[in-house]
């Protein structure tokens, strides 16, 4: 996602009460009067932070036939995803990730037989569970190594944007040099960092 769109999703979020509104949403869908029962918000209020949050992308609204009476609209999530706001004494940044389709893996596949398995429930749950356990403590294994080199390529891009300011401080020509044969393998943040200075 284009970093002002990850500005524009953050400004968003950054509201107490649409926070509030998704905590709902994600239990169940949720018409406009409820939401506002619920929030003890005003309906004209839940109306906008719903036009906020749906233009942002993150909801959806349905409408709904009911047996007597008008069509209702409620609202759910539209789709999930995970941020990440990284702060580090060289770099501030965020990421998205979007969930999608899993690949064939062989974790993938032994999912699906323990899940279509035909054992007895007890002895199915157990080993699902005991799958479960490993899984988590793959993705925590991850998450850390993950966490490790995000470090070291943020203080290797910092170092490469400051190293280039201060080339472009001391010596425009060369920098100019520089930037043409490097562009096209700098990060992208970099290269906008350093056409925003």
């Amino acid at each position: 996602m284009e970093s002002n769109n990850m500005g524009n999703l953050l400004d968003v979020l950054g509201n107490k009460t649409r926070r509030r509104i998704l905590v709902l949403l994600t239990k169940r869908p949720y018409f406009v009067s409820e939401l506002s029962q619920e929030l003890g918000v005003g309906q004209k209020a839940v109306l906008e932070h719903l036009r906020i949050l749906e233009g942002a992308g993150l909801i959806e609204g349905r409408v709904e036939k009911i047996p007597r009476g008008r069509p209702r609209k409620y609202y759910m999530i539209k789709r999930g995803f995970r941020m990440e706001v990284l702060l580090t004494p060289y770099a501030f940044g965020t990421e998205m990730y979007e969930p999608r389709k899993p690949r064939q893996t062989a974790e993938y596949s032994r999912a699906k037989d323990l899940i279509k398995s035909t054992e007895p429930a007890e002895e199915k749950i157990s080993e699902l569970l005991a799958f479960l356990h490993e899984i988590e403590a793959r993705v925590d294994e991850l998450i850390m190594a993950k966490q490790e080199l995000e470090e070291v390529r943020l203080l290797t891009e910092t170092y490469i944007e400051n190293l280039l300011r201060r080339i472009s401080m001391e010596n425009e020509r060369e920098f100019e040099a520089l930037l043409r044969r490097f562009a096209p393998r700098l990060p992208r943040k970099i290269l906008d960092d350093l056409n925003d200075f």
